[in-house]
């Protein structure tokens, strides 16, 4: 601390800790409310175990369990003694706990508030029960506390690394150019700090480490520890290993906050179906459980629904067009190559010997291919970031890095939740934003159980769902102004229309600090969505224009059907006249004028006039000949769905749909099975002795 005097006041300059900022200013890590603290706490631990799970490669099982406990249960938990259980002892100072009297002045005599109490309650049983009602909502819309149990199926954590990775704030092993779910270090720790602010209990973490993928540890650690927030750093209150009998996988996080179910169980419930749509190979299951009140007891569960998983993610070096001072500094100073051209090459992408060379070139006297980075001060750093960001040569970042969710499980996952009636989905290609590459992925949906009439926009970002601010998000924005959709046969407004768009990136230009949305002022990322929602709706209008087709053809039929009786009914009176007058001439032939003469064929009147005569030809007979014919041209005609959805009915076999990735989405060439018309290339390895 340093303190300098003033003569009018005294002013003390304090430095705090990560630890300590975060816990003062919870709001920028999501913890604005106590509804909301709840929800951050459960959505950061449900991703860490996301990821723990994707890094080795195994299909993620989480379970989140989530009990409610009332002040008089969470005393006992915590050991307590709750003021309400004291042998029923009234407490000493009586003015400590009054209510304030009508001009702000607290009540020193409970007895005379009781008495007023008394008088103004209601005398009726009506007036009685809503008044209890009304406690009881009130009551539910205050502070409650929750146990939170996170389990997962991941990897687990080592011994010695648990301490630092919940009680250390900004300590991670994300920081890099690579496409994460967190970046900064603060998730899981956030909910720590929020622990201990509002419960003031520990953390317990039981794991197991798995070092490679299907392989179960012998040991299995657990750790209670709570954090130091002025000091930030773990305070170990328990931590040992003991042997794994159980044959433990994974880890499982248990804490204690405080928060609200009531005002943030709908956000809740939405955070996890839109997690089973961008995780269609995850199992997740979420159980809720009040002791005080088991009628509100709830179990969500959402099975697997595919066993392809996204490849992992790569890291990647800083694209030339991504740099800044700060960051040159510190990889000039981390840097392990000796000379300037080496650096260059080495430790940015996109920069060849050859164009390094040009680099030195262009920045002039001071600089040469042989000094070492040690040798470059301020200004010279400053004169190469400048150069490094106007160079228009520099290769741009591909997505080769990235890691994408897929059309295939992207389809999956909306079909699993939402079951609609129609899905289109479309990948752009490639792009990049200052040096960071991103892949759009989009989804519209028609249809599908609880989905609201208009348009629906549902956003992901990195494969995680955004919730909230959607109104200024490019994707919403995109979907509302930028789209026409009458051109692709939808209405936007009478239409259950479901929009879908996921965004990964090395770097995602979240706006503010809740990084809760992207902005529309991005123009490469808003083209790119706008892009793949019209490829989206392209889809879907072939489909609309072929169900629209179908639809007026039954229309038709169902007219024609209408009209049978009358139209059969006028042709047998027409005919049966015609047989009248036949019946009535001498010579055989009708009495018509000669041009009509000759357009009757003798022989086939002749006929009809016979059937007509022995009763074979009547109006029922004509009405259901029109019917059939009627019938037969509408034969082909279903009830509107796809011709996928019609085989599996009638086969009773399960289809799934195929999808055909472009080949500039994954850059090796090793496995690729070429044919005259297209080239296949696997997701997954192909072995020497299969491929043919």
């Amino acid at each position: 601390r340093m303190s300098t005097t003033t003569p009018h006041q005294s002013e003390i300059q304090v430095s705090k800790s990560p630890a300590e900022f975060f816990a003062e200013n919870q709001a920028i890590a999501g913890f604005d409310n106590m509804g909301k603290s709840l929800y951050t706490t459960l959505r950061e631990l449900v991703e860490n175990s996301l990821d723990a799970c994707e890094s080795v490669g195994v299909l993620p099982s989480i379970s989140v369990q989530v009990e409610e406990l009332t002040l008089d249960e969470f005393n006992t938990v915590r050991g307590l003694n709750s003021p309400s259980k004291r042998a029923n002892k009234q407490p000493k100072d009586t003015a400590l706990f009054a209510k304030s009297g009508k001009k702000g002045r607290k009540s020193i005599d409970p007895q005379a508030d009781k008495n007023d109490k008394s008088n103004a309650l209601p005398s009726n049983g009506e007036n009685e029960t809503a008044q209890k009602k009304k406690k009881q909502k009130k009551k539910r819309e205050t502070e409650s506390y929750f146990r939170v149990i996170v389990r997962d199926n991941g990897c687990g954590m080592k011994h010695e690394a648990i301490p630092n990775l919940f009680g250390r704030v900004l300590s991670g092993s994300k920081y890099g150019v690579r496409q994460t779910r967190g970046k900064f270090g603060l998730g899981a720790k956030m909910a720590l700090i929020w622990s201990k602010k509002s419960t003031n209990a520990p953390i317990q973490i039981k794991t197991a480490h798995m070092k490679k993928p299907g392989e179960i540890g012998s040991h299995c650690s657990i750790c209670v520890l709570d954090i130091d927030i002025y000091k930030n750093c773990p305070r170990v209150l328990e931590h040992k290993k003991q042997i794994n009998n159980e044959k433990w996988i994974g880890t499982e996080v248990e804490l204690i906050i405080a928060g609200n179910w009531t005002t943030y169980k709908a956000r809740i419930v939405s955070y996890l179906q839109q997690l089973a749509i961008i995780t269609p190979y995850a199992q997740l299951e979420l159980t809720y459980q009040n002791f005080a009140e088991p009628q509100r007891d709830m179990t969500i569960q959402y099975d697997r629904r595919s066993e392809q998983m996204p490849p992992p993610a790569r890291e990647v070096k800083h694209h030339p067009s991504s740099v800044n001072n700060i960051l040159v500094q510190q990889l000039l100073e981390r840097t392990e190559h000796g000379t300037l051209e080496k650096f260059l090459c080495k430790d940015l992408a996109a920069v060849s010997p050859a164009l390094s060379k040009r680099l030195i070139a262009e920045l002039g006297s001071g600089f040469c291919d042989s000094m070492t980075p040690s040798e470059l001060n301020d200004k010279k750093v400053t004169k190469l970031v400048q150069l490094l960001r106007k160079v228009e040569l520099f290769k741009p970042p591909d997505g080769s890095c990235l890691s994408p969710l897929g059309e295939y499980n992207l389809n999956l996952g909306i079909r699993k939740v939402l079951d609609p009636d129609l899905v289109a989905t479309a990948r752009e290609k490639p792009s990049a934003y200052e040096g960071h590459p991103f892949i759009v992925e989009a989804a519209v949906s028609i249809g599908g159980k609880d989905v609201k009439e208009g348009i629906t926009v549902v956003r992901f970002a990195n494969r995680i769902p955004l919730l909230f601010e959607a109104g200024a998000d490019v994707a919403t924005r995109v979907a509302q102004s930028k789209i026409r959709w009458t051109n692709y046969k939808i209405d936007h407004k009478r239409d259950r229309i479901g929009v879908f768009v996921s965004i990964v990136s090395t770097k995602i230009p979240f706006k503010g600090t809740g990084k809760e949305y992207i902005g529309d002022d991005i123009n490469e990322i808003q083209v790119s969505v706008k892009r793949a929602l019209q490829n989206c709706c392209q889809q879907l209008r072939i489909h609309l224009t072929k169900k629209h087709a179908l639809r007026d053809i039954k229309e038709r039929r169902s007219r024609l059907i209408k009209y049978i009786p009358d139209v059969s009914r006028s042709l047998f009176d027409i005919l049966d006249a015609m047989r009248k007058r036949r019946l009535e001439t001498t010579s055989g032939h009708f009495s018509s004028s000669p041009t009509k003469r000759r357009r009757v064929n003798n022989n086939a009147a002749t006929k009809i006039m016979g059937k007509i005569q022995s009763k074979e030809l009547t109006e029922e007979s004509i009405k259901k000949c029109l019917l059939k014919t009627v019938e037969n041209q509408g034969a082909g005609i279903d009830d509107g769905k796809d011709s996928l959805e019609s085989a599996k009915l009638k086969s009773g076999k399960h289809f799934q749909p195929l999808f055909l990735v472009p080949t500039y989405y994954h850059d090796s060439e090793d496995h690729d099975l070429t044919h005259p018309l297209f080239v296949f290339r696997p997701l997954e390895r192909v072995p020497k002795s299969q491929k043919k």
